[in-house]
This record gives structure tokens, sequence and C-alpha cells, in this order.
């Protein structure tokens, strides 16, 4: 876990993906939609949120 200047608090990618907070997503999904290392709890949120939502539209 690392803050950056703002004080924004990032985690660890795979830290956010096992957390009860992202346990509604699909942990392989997830990984490949989070490349980065870390990630804020909101960044990961909009990123994976954005792609399981345009899914859900599609059909």
């Amino acid at each position: 876990m690392a803050s950056n200047k703002k004080g924004t608090v990032k985690y660890k990618t795979e830290a956010l993906i096992s957390s009860k907070e992202f346990d509604s997503y699909q942990q392989d999904f997830a990984r490949a939609l989070l490349p980065e290392e870390e990630y804020t709890m909101e960044e990961a949120k909009e990123i994976l949120n954005r792609f399981f939502n345009d899914k859900k539209e599609e059909k």
C-alpha cells in the first residue's frame, strides 16, 4: 500500500482483487483489466465497472 502526494492510497492489484470489496468481479477478468502493479480503490472500480457494465448493455 502506497500513497501519492494527494494522500490517495494505492493498493497492490492482487490485494484489491482478492479483497471483499471486489469479490463480485471475476478474478481472472479483473487481473486482465488491471495490469498495473497498484491502483486506488476508485481507479480499480471505475475500470472494472466500465468493462462489466458495457458487457451487460450488449446483451
